[in-house]
């Protein structure tokens, strides 16, 4: 008996030992294990994916006026006070007067006075062409005249020569030969003076016509200086209507920079303290903000947001896009030898703007640039970028497939050639024997925590969400220890 006992323990002695080397075996393996522990996930249809492009800057009123002076003088009066509601057309303040109304006097007279003249030049016309229709007439009848002469002249001529050669044969009287002789002198002298006179007449008709010319020509150039003085005039009574100030808008005086005495000056672009006062209708309020450059391709209008603003943390306010700018903010800008991001200002109408919102106030919207329903999505740390080999079929080189497959058989035909190497963007798909294999995808709309997959990846396949260290380092079809992921949704 006691022998079956002593037997007994030690058996029982044995099967302790065995045990424990087969524990500290397992120990040994376990610790000896060099696979890369990873966080994992399955791919799940999500209810709602919504991309989110957020971006801050300021409320705004739609329409808003920074009123100025474009003269100079004394404020002597001043009809509003900040936070007045305003109509259109209401008076605003008045400026002394009295230096523009005698401009305007004195623009007035130079314009009566270089009238005048033009009419004074209008008039010299009119009796200078009078005075060449009475020329012209003259020298028609003087020409007649003219005419007429030279018909008795060759009358006289012949009677003359006909007498002559009877005198020279003795059958007339020297009496009749003399008379004859004086009577075509008489026709020759008065063939002379009437071209004297049409010569005469033909000078004075000329000097006319170039005295009109010259009149006419006088008669433009006062007539530009009606005109030119008459701009003057026109500034000047502009200026003076400009000494009271109404209101451009309906809206209310959010900001009133001036007092009763002081001097309004000419506003300029580098002069901002020109202005008097600031006049907002806050019946629209919307929110200006910059949007980057890499969001506002995103961007639409009538796409609705989200407004929060500083002043009103618990009080978020919906609006929708109406304004998206075609230009960059700060195009060109740079800092410090590299050039800036590039921003995009994008206008927010508010729908329900309470009215307690004052311009200036500081926000940030959020606007939804795409919404949608089931969505095949992924974490968005789970998606990593890789350098890959590409085949001539297009297809993944993968250096850990079995020699005898496809893939080394590519690879072999192909050793003295170069293969190429892409880019792509994919996850890390774990197979039955816990391979990581990096697996391209299609991506769509980017949530806040999630992307949507359009191809690539089925629901239910079970992919390496984490850590960031580990996908940075981990390689295509190295083996893996999975660990349950924390809750990503």
């Amino acid at each position: 008996m006691k022998k079956k006992q002593k037997r007994m323990i030690q058996w029982i002695a044995i099967g302790s030992g065995a045990v424990i080397i087969l524990i500290v075996i397992l120990v040994l393996a376990m610790s000896s294990d060099s696979r890369t522990v990873v966080e994992v996930e399955k791919v799940q249809r999500m209810d709602e994916l919504v991309q989110i492009v957020t971006a801050s800057g300021e409320i705004m009123p739609r329409e808003y006026v920074d009123l100025q002076s474009e003269i100079t003088g004394v404020i002597t009066e001043i009809y509003v006070k900040e936070g007045d509601y305003v109509k259109k057309g209401d008076i605003l303040l008045k400026i002394d007067p009295v230096q523009t109304e005698a401009e305007t006097r004195a623009a007035r007279m130079q314009v009566n006075s270089a009238e005048e003249d033009a009419r004074n030049i209008q008039n010299q016309i009119a009796e200078s062409k009078l005075q060449l229709l009475i020329t012209e007439a003259n020298l028609k009848s003087t020409l007649a005249d003219l005419e007429q002469a030279k018909a008795n002249l060759n009358r006289d001529e012949l009677s003359f020569k006909r007498l002559q050669q009877l005198h020279e044969q003795n059958l007339i009287s020297q009496q009749d030969y003399d008379q004859a002789r004086a009577t075509f002198k008489v026709s020759a002298s008065r063939v002379d003076a009437a071209e004297a006179m049409v010569s005469q007449l033909q000078t004075q008709l000329d000097v006319s016509q170039l005295n009109i010319q010259r009149m006419e020509s006088n008669y433009l150039s006062a007539q530009y200086r009606v005109k030119q003085l008459q701009a003057n005039l026109d500034r000047a009574e502009d200026l003076l209507k400009k000494t009271v100030l109404y209101s451009p808008l309906t809206g209310v005086i959010t900001k009133l920079e001036v007092e009763r005495g002081e001097r309004a000056v000419p506003g300029m672009m580098f002069n901002p303290t020109a202005t008097l006062m600031t006049i907002a209708d806050l019946s629209i309020i919307e929110t200006e903000i910059k949007v980057d450059e890499t969001d506002i391709i995103n961007v639409k209008l009538r796409q609705p947001s989200v407004v929060k603003v500083d002043a009103l943390p618990d009080q978020p306010l919906d609006g929708h896009v109406t304004e998206i700018g075609n230009s960059a903010i700060n195009a060109g800008l740079t800092v410090g030898g590299s050039e800036e991001a590039k921003d995009f200002k994008v206008v927010i109408q508010l729908d329900n703007p309470p009215v307690i919102l004052r311009p200036g106030l500081s926000a940030t919207a959020e606007i939804i640039t795409a919404r949608k329903d089931s969505v095949l999505a992924i974490p968005l740390q789970a998606l990593v970028m890789r350098e890959v080999e590409l085949d001539e079929a297009g297809d993944i080189v993968r250096e850990w497939e079995n020699g005898n497959g496809a893939s080394a058989g590519r690879r072999k035909s192909d050793k003295d050639k170069e293969a190429e190497k892409v880019e792509k963007q994919g996850v890390f798909v774990v197979t039955k024997e816990n391979r990581a294999v990096f697996t391209p995808v299609e991506t769509g709309i980017t949530g806040e925590t999630h992307i949507e997959i359009l191809e690539g990846l089925e629901k239910e396949d079970e992919i390496v969400i984490g850590s960031f260290r580990t996908l940075r380092a981990l390689k295509d079809g190295e083996f893996i220890l999975k660990k349950k992921a924390e809750s990503t949704s």
